[in-house]
């Protein structure tokens, strides 16, 4: 199982002349196979969740766990894909995406069983023997998603990705995601700015308060795009459904009137919502 459990974790900075608290007391679990993404004002301590759960980072109080294992540091269970495309320049499409086999001396055989796979499954197909350089943003980033997914994680964290992508290419990348999802499920922790975005991927959109971070409200969105079939539509399409429109525009109010909140709130169990694997 690759459920992701945050256990009232709190993170406090130290810096010159004194500290600040970026979260606040915080519990989220997110069940296995569940699109999570995660909105709020910067500094927010978005991306402090995500280190956490990637082991790069540790909570001052609290645990993390994924599964019933504490998380220690990185581990090969948990892939991370960040905003920066992070590709290793001197190395073409293929060797970056089996960089992470390699690290793991995965069998040649298998090494490129596993890559073939993943340059079909995000159109990379001639684009093999190119260089990043060679590549626009997309490509790129199409080839660090397929890294990551190349060494099947149970978790895969992705910190904002496609924010430094074009319009066209960001909504292109999103249907791409959808797509790769149905094929290759797992547990994905999803960090964005954009709730247009957070609706159209995520079953489930946590808003946050300002610094000091804390949960404000969990909006489920799985239930209606299981209903309206949203994963079948153009992204188009789906965002200018009533629903989406009426979702967005929920999302939009609850950050737009995002000041910090006296209790945490009762967030929803996941295991009532009726989440089910990617389809």
């Amino acid at each position: 199982m690759s459920s992701i459990r945050f256990e009232q974790v709190t993170r406090i900075f130290e810096r010159r002349g004194g500290s600040y608290k970026a979260l606040e007391p915080l519990s989220l679990t997110i069940v296995d196979q569940e699109f999570i993404a995660i909105v709020g004002p910067s500094g927010c301590g978005k991306t402090t969740l995500l280190r956490m759960a990637a082991g790069l980072d540790f909570p001052t109080s609290g645990r993390v766990f994924v599964g019933d294992k504490p998380i220690l540091g990185p581990g090969p269970d948990r892939a991370v894909v960040f905003q920066q495309f992070a590709l290793f320049p001197w190395k073409t499409v293929c060797e970056n995406i089996a960089f992470g086999l390699r690290c793991r001396r995965a069998p040649k055989e298998q090494r490129q069983e596993l890559v073939a796979k993943f340059v079909r499954l995000m159109g990379l197909e001639d684009h093999e023997d190119s260089y990043p350089h060679q590549l626009s943003g997309g490509m790129q980033q199409r080839v660090g998603i397929a890294r990551a997914y190349a060494v099947e994680p149970g978790v895969l964290l992705m910190d904002e990705p496609f924010g430094a992508l074009d319009a066209q290419t960001r909504a292109e990348m999103q249907e791409e995601l959808i797509r790769v999802r149905r094929v290759q499920p797992c547990t994905v922790l999803f960090i964005t700015h954009s709730v247009e975005e957070a609706a159209y991927l995520a079953d489930r959109v946590v808003v946050m308060t300002g610094r000091p971070g804390r949960i404000r409200e969990v909006v489920d969105v799985a239930s209606i795009r299981a209903a309206e079939g949203w994963n079948r539509s153009p992204i188009e399409e789906v965002m200018g459904l009533e629903s989406f429109v009426r979702i967005r525009s929920q999302l939009w109010r609850l950050l737009r009137h995002n000041k910090p909140i006296s209790e945490p709130p009762v967030l929803p169990d996941a295991g009532l919502l009726g989440l089910r694997e990617a389809s």
